[in-house]
Formats: structure tokens, sequence, C-alpha cells
């Protein structure tokens, strides 16, 4: 393959776009968490059971194995039934007898399409109705990947949500107080450093414990939501400072003020947008902050509870370790979550390469097709005015 390398400079969208799309890992990272939160808007249809739905019988079962040969015949995915031996230490032996086909577009429990059309189409399941975990099931006997798919709605909402909320007091806190300087400015900052000192997850816990536990499933979402932003305003309120008091000399600042134009609407309208990149990355390095807090809160069963899901809570019935060792299922929510948080960690930090005008990818930063069949080695440079 031939290669022709050139010089060139893009608008402020088209560069970062080329330099993110050579990060590998990045555009593995964004598609990892493009399927989660897809995830969200289709769970009922991609979970087989309901998120409560028991099965008395199936408390600890293992994950169920597919396999495709039946007494050496090829008939397909299937899966044998599993029946308990030992009710109680949870022990199960497969019965070969009988397989079950696996297959797509199966009937199941009721749910809602994106959150508003009644459907019982469920993506896959078995053919004759029979249980299938793939994941195995919990002490009740529920299906642990249908709850890992409803729990994603919760732990990964409330990441956005609380963020967002900090990120709007970080942004008003931060902007008058870079903006108007002075005792106003020494006295948020000395305020914000408190808080930032403060241990974040004993920090969490003092508020929990403030909080009544006998309230509703929804009340409870909204208090906690709560708690993981307040320790997380004062992050933002810092650096967005800093950039305020950088641009509120310039040029622009001048001409709004002078035209009369209100301190609120100065700071929102002329210094904000000029710092959306790094509000971008801010958003998504601290996200996995605040979800891995609502796991921490939910494991120790002081944030989300039944009947409620999330991660977090379903990582609480691996508190017990003769329970983890003797059915290992149980970690996968945690697997989950460190797959979330590595995620968003390797899109931040390849957001971050791309919007940085100073990065350059190996020896060029991207590449891109021509019309003649050469691929083009893009190198992206600064340019100065004089």
């Amino acid at each position: 393959m031939k290669f022709v390398e050139r010089w060139v400079a893009g608008t402020p969208l088209q560069v970062p776009y080329l330099k993110f799309r050579s990060r590998t890992l990045g555009r593995i990272s964004l598609t990892i968490l493009l399927i989660l939160y897809g995830s969200v808007l289709f769970e009922g249809f991609l979970a087989p059971y309901d998120a409560n739905t028991k099965f008395k019988e199936k408390s600890y079962h293992p994950p169920h194995r597919i396999r495709l040969f039946h007494q050496g015949k090829l008939i397909g995915p299937f899966v044998y039934e599993y029946k308990m031996v030992n009710p109680v230490f949870k022990e199960y032996q497969v019965d070969r007898s009988t397989p079950h086909p696996l297959s797509f577009f199966v009937k199941g429990d009721e749910y809602k399409l994106f959150f508003l059309f009644p459907s019982k189409t469920h993506l896959f399941g078995t053919s004759d109705d029979s249980p299938f975990f793939l994941f195995g099931t919990d002490r009740l006997g529920r299906d642990l990947l249908s709850r890992i798919i409803y729990g994603a709605k919760i732990s990964l909402s409330i990441g956005f949500v609380s963020i967002f909320i900090a990120l709007g007091g970080g942004i008003l806190i931060g902007g008058f107080s870079g903006y108007l300087g002075g005792l106003t400015d020494w006295l948020i900052m000395r305020g914000a450093e408190v808080i930032i000192l403060l241990p974040t997850f004993y920090f969490f816990l003092f508020l929990r414990s403030i909080i009544p536990t006998d309230i509703p499933p929804a009340q409870k979402f909204f208090y906690i939501t709560i708690i993981l932003a307040i320790p997380s305003w004062a992050g933002s309120a810092r650096g967005i400072r800093n950039w305020v008091l950088s641009l509120k000399n310039s040029d622009f600042v001048t001409a709004a003020e002078i035209n009369g134009m209100p301190s609120l609407k100065v700071i929102l309208v002329h210094i904000i947008p000029q710092i959306r990149n790094l509000l971008i990355l801010n958003i998504t390095l601290s996200v996995p902050g605040v979800i891995l807090g609502e796991a921490g809160l939910s494991f120790l069963n002081l944030g989300i509870t039944e009947p409620s899901v999330s991660w977090g809570m379903l990582m609480s019935a691996a508190m017990d370790i003769n329970i983890l060792l003797q059915y290992p299922w149980i970690l996968l929510p945690a697997l989950i979550i460190i797959l979330t948080v590595f995620s968003f960690f390797s899109f931040g930090y390849a957001l971050k390469d791309a919007f940085d005008p100073k990065t350059i990818v190996g020896s060029g930063a991207a590449k891109q097709k021509t019309g003649t069949g050469k691929t083009l080695r893009l190198r992206f440079f600064r340019s100065s005015k004089p």
C-alpha cells in the first residue's frame, strides 16, 4: 500500500474527529458505551425475563452451557436442563435426556418497548419455554443476565444525571467566582477546596446517613443522585474558574460588558462556549467516579435497594466469600462495572488527545482514502496568524 504524506489543516471539528478516529482503543470504548446505553432502551427485549421473575426451584442455578451436538448429532444450539440434587448446597446435575432448542424472538414476560409500547417478544430463549440462564441465577432464582440488563438503566443514567447537576453548579459557582474575583472568589475557592479535601466515599456515607431509609424507590434515586453530585461540583467549579479568569479580559468579553450585558449572560453566552471541549472531557472522565460511588453505596445496602435493580446492588450478593467461592457467577456484575469504567476512561483520554492541538498520533494523526486508491497520511498543525 502506498502512502502520500501531506500537511493539512482542518476545521475545529474535522481535526479532532480524524485524530480520534486514529485511536483504536478510544473507538472500541465508544462502541462498548453505545452498546451499553443502547441496551437501556431495549432492556425488556434483550432480557430473557423480567428483573424480578423468580424460579423458586432454581436458586443459584449455574450458567447454562450452549451445545450443538446431542447424542453425536448436530441439531443446532440447545441447552440441557439442570436438576437440583442437593437443595442444601444448591448442587445441580445435567439431565442429558432432552435437549431444549434455543431460538430468537421468543414469547415471554410482558414489558414496554422504549418504555411505551407493550410487548412480549424477547431476543432469545428456548422454543419450548423451559428456563434458560446464560449467566446463572441468584439466591432467589432470578436470572442474573436479565437483572444486569435492567440494572444498567440506574447505574448508567445516575452517572450522567449527577454529573450534569454537578456541572451546572460548577459552571454557575466557578463562573461567578472567576468573573467577579476579589473576596467572592477567595471564599468560593476555599469552600471548594474543603469539599475536594474530604474523602469522597466517606462523604457519600455521611450524606446518606442523614436521609431516611423508608422512602419510595423514585425518591431514593433522586436523593442518591444529589448525594453523588455534591462532591463533584467543587472540582468542576475550580477548573471553570481558572478558565474564566483567563478569558474575562478578552476583547469579546469587554465588548459585551460595554454593551451592558448582564454578568450571567456574559458567562453563559461568551465565556462558557469557549471551553465546551473541556466541559465534554470533564463529563466523560467524571462519570466513572459517580458510577463507582453508586456501586459502593448499593453494595453496602445504602444506595439502590429492592425492588429496583442496579449493578452495585447485584454485587452485594458477593459480600459472603463462601457464596462467592461456591457460586462465582455472582461476581459478573462487577466485571460489567469494570468494563464500563475502563471504557469511559479510555474514551475520555482519547477525546482529550483529539482536542489537544499539540497531539500527533505516531507519524500521522489519521489515514484517509483518496479517489485515486491511495491513502493520505494526515499530519495536523496549528496555524498562527501574525
